[in-house]
Formats: structure tokens, C-alpha cells, sequence
């Protein structure tokens, strides 16, 4: 994780520093992303980034957490205000902030699909492993609660239903991903319509 120069940094630098490296990573993914010309379109000299970071892999580790748990936050809503009838809308409804939102900043979308193997690795590792227990956590919530009302199949365990919404949900993001840039409105409103039709027939009863 960055060291503690990185962290006095006013925060419009600190922000400036990650979006550069994201924009650097969601392009070419972690292997061909070039340090150096992170570092030059930042205005860093290479000296002075190693008071910020230990490496490369420092450094993206340290803009997907910063990234990863903004997307977390905007995953925060009153589950048990679910009913079946709203269910499967107010699910289209986040997919469609979400989409909008990386619409707007695609580096955002792309630096976390941007790693490939390193991505499953880091996942493990703190404290990129409590964002992806918030985020199992996030979606067992959303399980049970849909078991309770009946629009979730109750003939899975819980953790088989987990790992088959995240492969579905990787697939359309990759998919999703380099269309993002050129999508209207409308267009992402029907990638949001696509995502929740595909995930209503994986878990409908």
C-alpha cells in the first residue's frame, strides 16, 4: 500500500495520481501498462514516486482499493425495503447508476477488469480482501432476502450461487466495457434491462 508521503499529498494530487493510473491500466491492463508514462503524464519524476509507492504493482493495488471502494459505497441500500414486486427493478435501477456513472468515468470500469490473473490475486490480499468480503456480503444479503420473497431459487447453496452471478456478471462487464465510451443513455439503460433479464433467469425459482 502507498507510503505515508503518498497520503500528505493535497487530495486533488492524490487524485490526479490515480486517475492518470487508472486511465494507464484500464487501457493496456496491468502487464502493459508503463510506469514511466504514468509517471510523466502525472508530473512525477521516477525519483520521487518511490516516496509514493514501492512499484507498479503498489501502485495499481493502490488505485483499484481507491476505486473498488468507491464502487463499494454506491452499493448501500435497504435491503429489507425489498418486496417481490420491486425486486427485480430497484436491481436494474443500481445496474443503471452504475452504468452511467462508469459511462462517465470508464477508467473507473476498466482499471478493475484490467489485471486478468493478478486481479483474482489481489483480491485476497488486504485490504482488497475485505472489499471482496463487503461485497459477498452485499450480495448474500440480496439472496436471502430474494429466497424470502420467492424470486431467488432456494436449491443452491449460497455460496454456488455467488461464484455463478460473479462469472455472469465479469462476462458482461468485459462485454459491456469496450462499448461503454459510445453508449447513449438509452443504450445503457438497455445493457442495465440485459444484465438483470440474465441474472433473473440464473436465479429465478
Amino acid at each position: 500500500m502507498p507510503r505515508p508521503r503518498f497520503e500528505k499529498l493535497p487530495p486533488e494530487k492524490r487524485e490526479q495520481i490515480l486517475e492518470t493510473a487508472a486511465k494507464e491500466f484500464s487501457e493496456f491492463g496491468y502487464e502493459g501498462a508503463s510506469l514511466n508514462q504514468i509517471l510523466a503524464k502525472a508530473g512525477i519524476s521516477k525519483g520521487a514516486a518511490y516516496y509514493y509507492f514501492d512499484d507498479k504493482a503498489d501502485l495499481y493495488m493502490t488505485t483499484l482499493t481507491h476505486y473498488a471502494t468507491e464502487f463499494l459505497s454506491g452499493l448501500e441500500f435497504d435491503f429489507t425495503a425489498l418486496t417481490a414486486v420491486s425486486f427485480w427493478p430497484t436491481l436494474q435501477k443500481i445496474y443503471e447508476k452504475q452504468f452511467t456513472q462508469f459511462a462517465e468515468r470508464p477508467w473507473v470500469f476498466g482499471v478493475v477488469k484490467s489485471s486478468g490473473p493478478l486481479n483474482l490475486q489481489l483480491l485476497t490480499q488486504s485490504p482488497l480482501a475485505e472489499f471482496w468480503q463487503d461485497i459477498e456480503s452485499v450480495m448474500g444479503n440480496l439472496f436471502k432476502q430474494g429466497i424470502a420473497l420467492g424470486v431467488v431459487r432456494s436449491d443452491l447453496p449460497g455460496d454456488l450461487l455467488t461464484n455463478l452471478v460473479l462469472a455472469l456478471d465479469d462476462s458482461h462487464d468485459k462485454w459491456l466495457l469496450s462499448r461503454l465510451p459510445d453508449m447513449t443513455q438509452v443504450e445503457l439503460q438497455g445493457a442495465a434491462a440485459q444484465m438483470v433479464d440474465l441474472l433473473r433467469r440464473l436465479l429465478a425459482p
